[in-house]
């Protein structure tokens, strides 16, 4: 769960800022409330804290729809490592001599106007303090951010500061568990959103997980995971619960080629045969990922879904299954794929899927309603770095893409790698160019304007959002899981 904006990291900063869900927004937690579901969220959350003051929590996931929620209000980042790793310096690899030549500048600036006597020295001072005090606070807010950020909170209550991760999978398959088995006590239709922290950096790893994989630390996390993932099916099982629960089990985004680890191992997956890489959103290999549900009864074993679909469609499909009403305020871009998990015979429910990046429509996915093909025409198109499929860190949605005059088309149920362009002269290309158009322009339409959750000041760090446990250290251990005893 997240948001993009034309930033070079699309989606939120840190836990003091005003950045989130708005509280308008009805999430899939909340639609099935209405039909008394016990709700729950595990993991990361990653979609704002609070706005005006810390504790009103008006982003927080208890006023989301989630009854629970134990884990990070932000997403895992290599930042929280213990290596001292940083993803700041990744993106802005000059930031820290920017800092310096300001400091320098700003106090022979303020030597130069002493000097000439057109400061006095109380002007002197400010100018000089100015100097030294913005890139000095600059520089500490960017090298404290695992400190600042990665906190653990139950419901809304701090529990750890810094986070620990030695067995941080551990710790949120034991909350999976504890809340499914509370449902047994109360007999409620659950929710569990298992909102795994792996895989992604910084990559942590139980001891017992360590190099089992071939594929080195991102591998073992993909172990570990799976393993979470096995216990998690285990509980379902144990309780009886397996015959009559949709698993639903999928990934936000691809792989982040350009992701290494300190040590140069590849940190952020593989993509395949798909094109590009995560944050790249017209690009398959950014937003393609394989899904897999079970439902004993209604979903038959060992089926494959070909057809084009997309993570909004979870909203509408849960609907349909529990008879929960969606909102009738708001058009919902998400369909009901009932019938193509059941394996009837049907096309896919969207006829066309538009990929945005923020606000942009980097490219657009038509499904005829007959026939195999499935076309996918590109707006924009990536400046990657010389025989590479990547850029420095990650393709921004403006500053590293190019809008085309002739936009790329493809048809990729015949050329799922996306290496034969469609003649841009051919009538197919014409007649293909013509439905997308006019179904983009028509989809325009339906866009309602809403407040910019990137806006600069919502980015800001407001020391009084700031969560500190033990004040001024802003140090805790969760004491259910801290094996300290500190």
């Amino acid at each position: 769960m997240g948001a993009a904006t034309n930033r070079v990291i699309p989606v939120f900063g840190g836990t003091a800022n005003t950045q989130g869900l708005p509280e308008n927004e009805t999430t899939f937690a909340e639609v099935l409330k209405q039909k008394g579901y016990s709700t729950g969220i595990i993991g990361k959350w990653h979609l704002g804290g609070n706005c005006h003051t810390y504790g009103d929590f008006c982003h927080h996931p208890n006023n989301q729809g989630f009854d629970f929620f134990y884990g990070m209000m932000t997403s895992n980042n290599r930042d929280f490592g213990p290596d001292g790793d940083t993803v700041v310096w990744l993106i802005y690899p000059t930031l820290r001599q920017n800092l310096v030549i300001g400091l320098l500048v700003g106090l022979a600036s303020a030597y130069f106007l002493k000097r000439r006597g057109i400061l006095g020295l109380p002007g002197f001072l400010l100018l000089a303090g100015v100097s030294i005090l913005v890139p000095g606070f600059i520089y500490w807010l960017l090298t404290h951010v695992k400190m600042l950020n990665s906190t653990i909170l139950r419901n809304k209550e701090l529990l750890e500061q810094p986070a620990v991760f030695d067995n941080m999978t551990q710790r949120l398959v034991n909350e999976g568990a504890e809340f499914i088995e509370r449902r047994m006590e109360d007999k409620k239709p659950f929710l569990l959103f298992m909102s795994w922290l792996q895989v992604h950096t910084f990559l942590h790893t139980a001891k017992e997980f360590e190099g089992k994989s071939k594929h080195g630390p991102y591998g073992d996390n993909v172990e570990e995971m799976d393993w979470g993932v096995g216990e998690i099916m285990k509980v379902l099982e144990r309780n009886g619960m397996k015959e009559n629960t949709l698993v639903y089990f999928s990934s936000d985004n691809g792989g982040h080629l350009e992701e290494k680890t300190l040590e140069g191992y590849q940190a952020g997956g593989y993509n395949g045969i798909y094109r590009g890489s995560k944050f790249q959103s017209g690009q398959d290999g950014g937003i393609r990922v394989p899904t897999v549900a079970m439902w004993p009864g209604h979903i038959p074993a060992g089926i494959e879904v070909h057809e084009p679909t997309s993570q909004m469609d979870f909203l509408p499909s849960i609907s349909s299954i529990t008879g929960a009403p969606l909102p009738d305020d708001r058009v919902i871009d998400g369909k009901d794929i009932m019938p193509l998990l059941r394996g009837e015979p049907a096309v896919s429910p969207h006829e066309i899927l538009f990929h945005y990046c923020g606000v942009w429509i980097h490219a657009a996915r038509y499904r005829p309603r007959t026939g195999d093909d499935v076309y996918k025409l590109h707006y924009a198109w990536p400046n990657w770095l010389p025989g590479t499929e990547q850029c420095t860190w990650a393709c921004s949605c403006l500053n590293h893409h190019t809008w085309l005059e002739h936009p790329k088309l493809f048809n990729v149920a015949k050329d799922p790698g996306e290496k034969h362009e469609i003649n841009p002269s051919s009538e197919e290309y014409r007649d293909i160019l013509h439905i997308i158009n006019q179904a983009k322009a028509e989809h325009k339409k339906t866009i309602e304007p809403v407040p910019n959750q990137f806006d600069l000041i919502k980015m800001m760090w407001r020391p009084w959002l700031q969560p500190c446990c033990n004040f001024p250290t802003c140090t805790c251990r969760d004491p259910k899981y801290d094996k300290t005893g500190a």
